[in-house]
């Protein structure tokens, strides 16, 4: 009579396990291996487990061809905008300060901008004062290149950090503030991710 009863231990014990072992980590059944996802629905990617980021390639507001391998073995924090998003306009200051402090720590900011036409970019980025450059993109395709998973949203902005490996360390959606920004890219730069 004892014998049935020790498959059925076993099998409780091995539930319990991979129960525990779900809980602590803290992650949803179907996220990959090292996606971590935090309670602000930023996307943090263990560095054996970051996908390489897509050459996004286009042309900036003034015609000139841009990619992102231009910028091959800095870090990059890709943003994507337009100038009819409030959040955007609310985000941009930081984006603009975050890359002209940073830019010399081989660390850049490029943007994806989302805009209908070269004029209304433009004109956003001489407002703003941007000093980096944009990928014009009025279709959104760019980020339709990303691997499966990487963002939670249709809306703007969108943010991703790319090492200086070009593989995507985070993707977080909505406006970041300057704090948040600072974490993502330094633990994109130390090779793990930022804690929230």
């Amino acid at each position: 009579m004892k014998r049935p009863l020790v498959p059925f231990l076993a099998a409780l014990a091995c539930a319990a396990v991979l129960i525990g072992a779900l809980v602590i980590s803290g992650n949803d059944p179907g996220t990959p291996r090292g996606y971590h996802r935090s309670k602000d629905g930023t996307l943090l990617i263990d560095v054996a487990h970051r996908p390489a980021a897509p050459d996004f390639t286009g042309f900036d507001v003034d015609g000139r061809p841009l990619r992102l391998s231009d910028y091959a073995g800095k870090t990059v924090v890709v943003n994507a905008w337009a100038s009819w998003c409030e959040p955007c306009r609310k985000e941009t200051p930081v984006m603009v300060s975050f890359h002209q402090r940073m830019k010399e720590q081989d660390v850049v900011v490029l943007g994806l901008n989302r805009d209908g036409s070269p004029g209304a970019a433009r004109g956003f980025a001489q407002k703003f004062k941007m000093p980096y450059p944009s990928i014009l993109d009025p279709r959104g395709k760019q980020l339709l290149t990303l691997p499966k998973g990487l963002l939670t949203t249709q809306g703007l902005p969108v943010t991703l950090i790319v090492d200086e490996r070009g593989r995507i360390a985070s993707t977080a959606s909505g406006a970041l503030g300057a704090g948040r920004l600072d974490e993502l890219v330094g633990a994109a730069r130390a090779g793990y991710p930022a804690a929230r």
